[in-house]
């Protein structure tokens, strides 16, 4: 007999002894999977439900110069103003960004702490609020809680905090050890993916009610438009404030002067002294100066305003923001798979370890 056929002659032996022991242990692995599929069958119905809202926006992206003002660069012309002098582009907010703005801890707590109305049960609250008081919490989560968490519960039953209310001034944040946990189960909630393709940005937000699932995800789709704006246009309004004081300002100073000329020049009209006519001079020298300030300025409060409507991002809206019909978790065939698959190999693998150890023995 060759090398070769003694393999395969062991290995048919070794399959053989294999089915002979998964069929001998039959009512052992019917035993265990039909606990895990029990196990899973009470898991699939007890967990909490959730629902699953989304949106689609697809951020402006513009080129740099005036190119994008079209028609509006020609009026400006005619207008004296010249685009092409005006910083073009501002600060590049890239989309992989919103992510960052989206879990940073002012954000999420502003939309916590944003009233809803929760459609299943009635009731108009805070998302932290609910979460802390009205949740229902699952199978799972009550059996970590009493048994690897009691100790927890004994411990913060002891030193349990008096103020539950976030503290806030202008400089610190400061929540407890269970606030912290709130707002960190809540941005699990929150999923944005941005395209790298097409720069489109995906926001997905699972609530336990469809309803304030759909209020929580446009509540996000407006706040981070909101920063982005804000981010986008904050240095074009400052700049926009200061030239408009700046040609008010030289606006009264040119009225001054406008109306001292005036009346230097009816004091003066039948005057042809030497003294009266350098004084009028001055005079018109200080008019010219405040009118070439003023209409500078002018020019400079229109190129500010057109800058900052330039500087203001658009944000297209492609999949507005639905009612979710179905519920997104728990999906239960796939749990009673996951634990039937479990339980038979978690058997089969008993009772081969089983045969091995008592091989080894004899």
């Amino acid at each position: 007999m060759t090398v070769e056929k003694k393999i395969i002659q062991e290995d048919e032996i070794d399959l053989v002894e294999l089915v002979k022991t998964i069929w001998s242990g039959r009512l052992f692995i019917a035993k265990v999977t039909g606990i895990f599929i029990v196990l899973g069958l009470v898991i699939a119905f007890t967990s909490p439900v959730e629902y699953e809202a989304s949106t689609r926006l697809l951020p402006e992206v513009a080129d740099n110069g005036s190119q994008n003002l079209g028609g509006l660069g020609s009026l400006a012309g005619l207008a004296g103003i010249d685009l092409g002098r005006m910083p073009t582009g501002g600060a590049v907010l890239s989309p992989q960004i919103y992510p960052e703005i989206v879990n940073s801890l002012p954000f999420i707590l502003d939309v916590m702490s944003d009233t809803i109305y929760f459609e299943s049960q009635d009731l108009r609250t805070s998302s932290f609020d609910y979460f802390e008081k009205h949740a229902k919490s699952s199978l799972l989560s009550y059996a970590k809680k009493y048994s690897i968490g009691l100790l927890g519960i004994i411990y913060s039953g002891k030193t349990s905090e008096s103020n539950s209310h976030i503290f806030y001034d202008q400089e610190f944040y400061r929540l407890s050890k269970k606030q912290r946990k709130l707002v960190e189960g809540f941005k699990e909630r929150i999923s944005i993916n941005i395209s790298d393709e097409t720069g489109l940005i995906n926001i997905m937000v699972e609530m336990p009610d469809a309803f304030a699932a759909a209020q929580v995800t446009r509540k996000i789709e407006r706040e981070v438009t909101k920063s982005v704006i804000k981010y986008k246009t904050d240095k074009a309004k400052e700049n926009l404030a200061f030239v408009v004081k700046t040609f008010e300002e030289a606006k009264k100073n040119f009225e001054s002067v406008q109306f001292r000329l005036a009346r230097l020049m009816d004091r003066n009209m039948n005057v042809s002294s030497a003294t009266a006519q350098i004084q009028l001079k001055r005079v018109e020298n200080e008019y010219n100066l405040a009118f070439e300030v003023y209409k500078g300025l002018a020019s400079q409060v229109e190129q500010a305003k057109i800058k900052l409507k330039e500087e203001t991002p658009v944000f297209t809206v492609l999949d507005p923001v639905r009612i979710p019909a179905e519920k997104s978790k728990p999906k239960r065939v796939f749990v009673l798979v996951v634990f039937f698959v479990l339980g038979s190999f978690s058997s089969v693998s008993i009772c081969i370890a089983k045969k091995l150890y008592l091989s080894k023995i004899k």
